[in-house]
């Protein structure tokens, strides 16, 4: 009954004529079931049609440079969506937190930020660590078959499922898409169809079982603030090591999963990155780096250097967009709208996770104000375009502000989940007695008895200018109280605490 209203469900979401669902739903439905009790496929939902598509800035006449996606039958993706929607009700209980990918309540921000976090904490780390970055080698299309299969018998999942997704790939075909022809159809021995609705959630069990593999393993991760840490996932894999004498052990681990799983590791494109500060240029064929991109963002240890990498090209780019727009007639509102689309929209993924320096932020906002009037005068004040339009204006979004935004929901997370393995390296904030009583103190944050990274101190910065209003020199605390300082820090005695 479960199955037949999820089947229901996603049928009539891909549909655009009721009358077509009732006439071929309970037919269709019947399909299914045969075919998963046969564990055989219609010919014609098996067939596959693979697009290429290159990698962008990469040389197209090299394989390994072209992404392949692959077109599925409708029946078979109906099919593949409600086994997806049955899947995704138990991955709470099998993935670990460390993997951010295709999981609900889960960001990319949070790998990002843990990489930085340990680069700009590093004085908490006392032995050479490293970050080692992995590539594998196109991943989804490498996966054995029967890995996958017998991975998900391990991992619990009932017969009649585990039937369903070997009927899945039971003879699988696919043919390329070329210019203008297809070419002829072969069978996939191997591999997990980006396409189609489950493989994701597919993916994510291999990747889970790679984790298991490291954490039972004799690498030994980074420790810091009394946990240690090994792996965080998402589309790239990223160990955590203690020192250099780890990373043989740690590709021995993985060369060993890769024997059974197909997920072969792509050793010329893995990186390492020194947490402290590292002469050597290589280690076991793998280049040292002092500056990589993770995820689309560009990592280095300089703070301040860091924002200027990542927003520079973006402001650049975002400018030569806006300049091609200010040649169409468009009306105020469509220029605010332009302004969220193609400008807002390109520099909030960096401001979730880096700090951003007060002189980029003011450049962005100039650039939007400027794109609104045409690059003319200013009729009307910034702060009176910004109010909403129930109230008569134009809703127009301010980057600062927005960015202020962005700091206070990553307070807010870490106040919702104190133990999350994401947010272990804010310990660093009981030195003035933990973030909950920080967060009520009149605090100022370059007074504080405690050197903080870049990024949190803007966090705290955007949190004050909230609740600045709410203090008083008579209702709130002598401690992390920017009014009471000794040696011009502000005080905080643990023991009297």
């Amino acid at each position: 009954m479960e199955l037949h209203q999820n089947f229901t469900n996603s049928y009539l979401k891909s549909s655009k004529f009721l009358f077509e669902v009732f006439l071929f739903e309970v037919f269709l439905f019947e399909v299914f079931l045969e075919s998963i009790k046969n564990n055989v496929l219609p010919p014609t939902m098996s067939q596959g049609l693979i697009t290429l598509i290159p990698k962008p800035k990469k040389e197209v006449l090299l394989i390994d440079n072209w992404h392949t996606i692959c077109l599925l039958n409708n029946d078979y993706k109906i099919l593949a969506s409600l086994l997806a929607k049955r899947m995704k009700e138990v991955l709470d209980a099998i993935i670990d937190e460390t993997q951010s990918g295709f999981m609900r309540d889960r960001h990319i921000s949070n790998n990002v930020r843990l990489v930085l976090d340990i680069l700009d904490y590093s004085d908490l780390i006392t032995e050479d660590s490293f970050i080692l970055f992995l590539d594998f080698y196109k991943a989804f299309d490498t996966v054995e078959h029967q890995f996958l299969f017998h991975s998900l018998e391990r991992l619990g999942f009932g017969d009649f499922f585990c039937k369903a997704i070997k009927t899945l790939y039971a003879n699988g075909n696919s043919s390329i898409k070329l210019k203008y022809v297809t070419s002829p159809r072969f069978e996939l021995k191997r591999g997990i169809r980006q396409g189609c609705p489950i493989s994701p959630y597919l993916f994510l069990l291999i990747t889970q079982l790679l984790a298991n593999s490291l954490n039972n393993s004799p690498v030994q991760g980074i420790s810091i603030a009394g946990k240690e840490i090994i792996i965080s996932q998402l589309a790239d894999d990223t160990l955590f090591l203690k020192d250099a004498n780890q990373i043989p052990i740690s590709i021995n681990v993985i060369q060993s999963f890769s024997k059974v799983s197909g997920l072969y590791l792509n050793i010329n494109k893995c990186v390492l990155m020194a947490v402290k500060d590292c002469v050597t240029p290589s280690y076991y064929g793998i280049p040292v780096k002092e500056e990589l991109t993770y995820l689309g963002i560009t990592i280095t240890k300089d703070q301040k250097s860091r924002g200027l990498l990542n927003f520079n090209p973006l402001i650049k780019k975002t400018q030569k967009q806006l300049n091609q727009w200010l040649q169409r007639d468009l009306s105020l509102k469509g220029r605010v709208l332009i302004t969220k689309a193609e400008g807002i929209s390109r520099l909030t993924y960096g401001s979730l996770s880096l700090y951003l320096d007060s002189k980029i932020s003011k450049e962005i906002d100039q650039m939007l104000f400027n794109f609104l009037w045409r690059n003319r005068t200013h009729y009307i004040r910034k702060t009176v375009v910004m109010n909403t339009y129930e109230n008569g204006v134009l809703n127009f979004l301010d980057f600062t502000t927005l960015n202020n935004t962005f700091k206070i929901n990553w307070i807010k997370q870490i106040l919702r989940r104190p133990t999350s393995i994401w947010n272990f390296i804010p310990h660093v904030f009981s030195t003035f007695g933990g973030l909950n009583f920080m967060l009520f103190c009149n605090y100022n944050i370059d007074k504080v008895p405690v050197k903080l990274s870049a990024f949190h101190r803007q966090a705290f910065l955007s949190w004050s200018l909230i609740y600045k209003h709410n203090f008083s020199p008579h209702r709130y605390y002598i401690w992390n109280n920017r009014d009471i300082l000794y040696k011009n820090t502000s005080l905080f005695l643990e023991y009297w605490f």
